[in-house]
């Protein structure tokens, strides 16, 4: 994929504890098989969205909505502290959906989140 100026991307976290992670950003610069993100849920000391320039590698186009129903054991992506993480669905109680966190804080936890808050993990 070429990822351009403009396109909105999800950046792979890489760093210990977040691995699993994706962090939603905006490409402002190319240069070859690089990309400088600005990222939107991320920010600098001052306040400002942190920038950082990526390898493309770790670079994927956001997915797409999929409705779906979800199973046990199927793995999802949750919104959790301002990043989406891959974890496996593990029930739907009312209106909440409960995901087990089994690396990543808060490990070994489950979690409940509104439906706006889960998604196909592609």
């Amino acid at each position: 994929m070429s990822f351009e100026i403009g396109e909105s991307v999800e950046v792979i976290g890489n760093e210990d504890g977040m691995e699993g992670s994706y962090f939603r950003g905006q490409v402002i610069d190319r240069s070859p098989g690089r990309r400088t993100i600005r990222y939107k849920t991320l920010f600098a000391g001052d306040g400002s969205p942190l920038e950082e320039v990526i390898i493309v590698r770790r670079l994927r186009p956001p997915p797409p909505t999929v409705l779906a129903r979800f199973h046990l054991g199927d793995m999802v992506d949750a919104w959790h502290n301002e990043c989406w993480w891959v974890e496996r669905y593990v029930r739907r109680e009312g209106e909440k959906y409960t995901v087990f966190f089994e690396n990543e804080a808060p490990a070994n936890q489950h979690v409940s989140y509104p439906k706006a808050q889960i998604r196909v993990h592609q």
